[in-house]
């Protein structure tokens, strides 16, 4: 039998049992804990739910999404939750970007390389131009591509013509960052204003 401590009585002993007989009776008796696990069926988990429980266990946005996954995969979730969270790294950039005549280009080519943490000097960049039918685009090379590449216009739905070559190159200040220009010859024609060449109507060089 053991004995109980010296400055403790049995009637204290038999108080302190009651009590937490009684917190025990009164737990199992709880209308919060007794509808919480009443039933004995699945419970599909919200968007609230999983927010919850992300918040709780403190995820990152990876571990966010592979937890939802699984989930997911295990069909515990409600129809409607979504998995996916959108990333916002675009957000530091937006403001380095305009959309003005259907062109999106970099109204501040500066400031959008020092965000990328690159070291800009114009000399160590070329501009590169590739045109289609359906498509205009001018990108920032790195010379020995050593860093990637940086986008600076884009136009959808624009004819390949010199007005249009010329229209990206104004967006984007080449008269005052003056880079070297690459392209295929099909730009290099446009930007010199010469006929573009075909089968039935070959340029002077075909000729």
């Amino acid at each position: 039998m053991s004995k109980l401590p010296p400055n403790m009585t049995l009637s204290d002993s038999e108080s302190s049992d009651e009590d937490v007989g009684q917190a025990n009776n009164n737990m199992d008796c709880d209308p919060t804990f007794a509808g919480a696990y009443s039933s004995n069926e699945p419970h599909l988990l919200t968007q609230g739910d999983l927010n919850d429980i992300i918040r709780y266990l403190n995820l990152s946005k990876k571990q966010a999404e592979l937890l939802g996954s699984r989930l997911k995969g295990w069909n515990l979730l409600c129809q409607n939750t979504k998995v996916c969270f959108y990333r916002g790294s675009h957000e530091k950039f937006k403001d380095f970007f305009s959309l003005e005549d259907s062109v999106i280009f970099c109204n501040d080519v500066c400031s959008n390389m020092k965000v990328l943490g690159h070291e800009y000097n114009p000399d160590q960049w070329c501009l590169f131009t590739d045109l289609s039918k359906v498509s205009l685009k001018v990108v920032l090379l790195h010379n020995g591509n050593r860093l990637p590449s940086v986008p600076l216009a884009h136009a959808a739905n624009m004819k390949e013509s010199y007005e249009s070559m010329k229209l990206l190159l104004g967006k984007i200040k080449y008269d005052e960052f003056k880079w070297k220009l690459f392209g295929d010859l099909k730009v290099v024609a446009l930007l010199l204003r010469m006929q573009l060449g075909y089968t039935n109507y070959s340029c002077f060089l075909c000729e």
